[in-house]
């Protein structure tokens, strides 16, 4: 069985948010997730708060998160934090996923021989080091 090398066309992207046929209620929640760090970081999503910043009821923030949470959309930790999808992001940020893709697949950069040797002592270090005699 070969294994597929890294492509991230297919290992990042997802599909486009038009295509999932989101309501107006479920995008201004993922608005507000990402608005609020959830792009980077695991938030609370206090149902209330959202409800009153995006002014929709209390039911529409829990369907809402439940639709974007079965969808992969949401990504839910034990503790009850939500985080979004990375893949959301590399889908919305073309040019962030090819850059990634490269730096996943560039050799590692290694510090060779020069790089551990002592710092050499430039001009100007030597200058202000000599000892200024003064002329009998």
């Amino acid at each position: 069985m070969s294994v597929l090398a890294f492509d991230p066309e297919r290992d990042l992207a997802s599909p486009p948010l038009y295509s999932l046929n989101l309501s107006g209620g479920q995008r201004s929640v993922l608005a507000w997730i990402e608005d609020h760090g959830g792009l980077f970081s695991a938030i609370e999503v206090p149902v209330t708060g959202v409800a009153a910043d995006c002014g929709s009821s209390e039911s529409t923030v829990y369907d809402a998160v439940n639709r974007l949470t079965g969808l992969g959309l949401l990504v839910r930790h034990e503790n009850g934090l939500y985080r979004i999808n990375a893949r959301y992001f590399f889908a919305t940020n073309p040019d962030v996923r090819r850059l990634l893709a490269t730096a996943l697949s560039d050799p590692p950069v290694t510090p060779d021989g020069r790089a551990r040797a002592p710092r050499k002592v430039g001009n100007t270090e030597a200058r202000r080091r000599r000892v200024i005699r003064p002329v009998e």
